[in-house]
């Protein structure tokens, strides 16, 4: 077997510009990103402030007969949960700006280090949209097998 491997892959003009475009596009999707991260974070602070005073029935207000200790501590936990939201975000935020920083810079000056270290953020990226995927879908599984106990429990309790 007599066969010839390339070194190197070449890059033509209408690469450059179709990843040029795709630089593009991945910055403004982070910069979009990253406002949305900047709202999860003021909406979990919030939740975390309002929703503890929302859940005591007292106050210096008077009495609230329709407010339950269980309805603070949920805002409370939803507000924790949008921050650690936001914590995972982060690291896909980073990653995708450096693929779209590397590749724009390796398509204005040909530098191949710089299209690898945009290649490099583009596979963290998808390695860890892939794992975050697969544990969602995890969860999803075990949610629904709970829920499912559950319901043959319900019946079986009801007859």
């Amino acid at each position: 077997m007599n066969e010839e491997f390339k070194t190197g892959m070449m890059v033509d003009e209408t690469m450059k510009a179709d990843l040029l475009s795709a630089a593009k596009w991945a910055k403004f999707l982070c910069i979009v990103g990253c406002i949305g991260w900047l709202f999860l974070v003021i909406a979990g602070i919030a939740m975390i402030v309002l929703g503890g005073k929302c859940g005591f029935p007292c106050g210096p207000e008077g009495c609230n007969p329709q407010a339950s200790p269980l309805m603070g501590g949920l805002g409370i936990f939803t507000g924790i949960l949008y921050l650690v939201c936001a914590l995972i975000m982060i690291y896909p935020l980073m990653k995708g700006f450096q693929f779209a920083n590397g590749t724009k810079a390796a398509c204005l000056t040909g530098s191949e280090a710089q299209l690898a270290r945009g290649f490099a953020g583009m596979r963290s990226y998808l390695k860890f949209t892939g794992i975050l995927t697969i544990i969602v879908l995890v969860i999803y599984l075990i949610m629904g097998i709970v829920a499912g106990i559950g319901f043959l429990a319900m019946q079986n309790g009801a007859q």
